[in-house]
């Protein structure tokens, strides 16, 4: 695929963080990594004595997963890739961090092991996976439809990033006490304005359920190390590259354990668990596991993909939490563009082999018939999952389309820092179609919307 990319120069290829600025934030994540080292000393014999009843949380991992990360910090990336020292050094930090929390962590997971030991006798019997590619509008319509409560239930971003029932619990009584709503109480979010344009990052919602659990397993800090570890360490589906076994093994078990827990904890028998992501390289297990799960997808033009998934990537690391928070300085558009090429064009022909038969479990939705026809969009994944439609859910959806998804209207106020072709970027778009010739075409055979419209 380096055929399709040419060797441009790029504005930020020699750009250097602040030092000062820099210095201090490594400082501050020394003073962080003192703290936890007591809190942890504190909960090293309660996690060993979990550890042998239990076995190892999925939300920690594996020894070897560290010792990876721990050499890639100080040796992966290419001089193009412009990985400053200072984040080299940030980046260890907060790995550090990380291995000190693990006791912790483990024993957060263990207290609802104790305590609510029966979750584990929950049935998931008929989950709904929205199993999309990135940037296909999948986030929002999973919000259109678990906005309806009745027939829904997905978790959140809190209940994954703290998936402890305890904790859960504890929310709502603090929210109660307060005389708050528990969504009163989780509508901030760690993005800045530039990048919620793009995407609703919202701890009261839910969101890509394998960006979520690789947060627990350090998946965002391989984006800092360049291209080639970040097609490993974050990659959706198997590549040319060594395959993140790990990881998945491990998303499997999290996956289980969440779903349990979320419907143990606030659903109803009426309610259809529905979760959204890019773990296609699980699909097939997800289908052995669930026999009953009915699995979608919308599907997109992979130009326009790979264009909006590349300044997503570069604003993110501009605008978002590990910038805000640690003061990593940013991903260059070298590293945003050649991950985007080579994760999703093999993303694209493993997507088409996957949905291409006709099955009563896949159904296949085109990006223009969603975008054109909501209405029509959410008529037929509720066909499929045979359930009644709710008169509301519809009208509701629409409401929301036009009054903050315009996307004509975002796309106009778009930081033209931050919304670069793939031209400007040294990415042939006509190669990109030729390689894809077979899954555009395929795109183009399920478009009936145009055909009866």
């Amino acid at each position: 695929m380096d055929d399709l990319i040419e060797d441009v120069d790029f504005e930020d290829d020699h750009q250097k963080p602040k030092l000062i600025l820099a210095l201090a934030k490594i400082l501050l994540q020394c003073v962080t990594t003192s703290l936890w080292l007591m809190i942890s000393v504190a909960c090293l014999p309660l996690f060993l004595l979990g550890l042998l009843k239990w076995g190892l949380p999925p939300t920690i991992p594996v020894w070897s997963r560290f010792c990876k990360y721990f050499t890639a910090v100080f040796t992966e990336g290419k001089p193009k890739e412009n990985i400053p020292f200072t984040n080299r050094v940030l980046l260890f930090l907060i790995l550090f961090n990380t291995l000190l929390k693990v006791p912790v962590n483990g024993v957060c997971w263990y207290i609802d092991e104790l305590l609510y030991p029966s979750y584990h006798k929950v049935n998931i019997d008929e989950p709904v996976f929205m199993i999309t590619a990135s940037r296909t509008g999948s986030t929002q319509l999973c919000h259109y439809l678990e906005n309806d409560t009745k027939n829904f239930i997905s978790p959140t971003v809190a209940e994954t990033a703290l998936p402890y029932l305890w904790v859960w619990k504890l929310i709502v009584l603090v929210a109660n006490s307060l005389g708050l709503k528990q969504e009163q109480m989780l509508s901030f979010t760690l993005f800045g304005k530039e990048a919620l344009k793009r995407h609703e990052f919202v701890l009261n919602k839910s969101d890509t359920w394998d960006g979520l659990i690789r947060s627990w397993h350090f998946g965002v800090l391989s984006s800092y190390l360049g291209c080639s570890f970040m097609k490993w360490g974050l990659s959706p589906i198997k590549t040319n590259e060594p395959f993140d076994y790990e990881f998945w093994k491990s998303h499997e078990q999290f996956t289980h354990c969440i779903l349990k827990k979320v419907i143990y904890c606030r659903g109803n028998p009426n309610q259809r668990m529905i979760i959204k992501g890019h773990f296609l390289t699980i699909a097939k297990v997800l289908e052995k596991q669930y026999p009953k799960a009915k699995i979608f997808v919308v599907v997109r033009h992979p130009v326009d993909r790979i264009r909006s998934l590349t300044n997503l990537l570069k604003v993110v690391s501009c605008d978002g939490p590990y910038k805000m928070m640690y003061g990593l300085f940013p991903m260059t558009w070298r590293v945003a563009r050649d991950y985007a090429i080579h994760t999703q064009i093999p993303y694209c022909e493993q997507e088409m082999l996957f949905y291409k038969d006709p099955a009563d479990n896949k159904l296949v939705i085109p990006f223009t018939m969603y975008v054109n026809n909501l209405s029509a969009t959410l008529q037929r994944i509720y066909s499929f999952c045979n359930l009644p439609i709710p008169d509301d859910v519809v009208s509701n959806a629409i409401r929301i389309q036009s009054t903050t998804h315009d996307r004509t209207e975002h796309r106009a106020s778009y930081d033209p820092n931050f919304n670069k072709s793939l031209t400007s970027l040294g990415v042939n778009e006509t190669k990109i179609k030729e390689h894809l010739s077979e899954y555009i075409a395929w795109i183009n055979t399920l478009d009936d919307f145009k055909k009866t419209n």
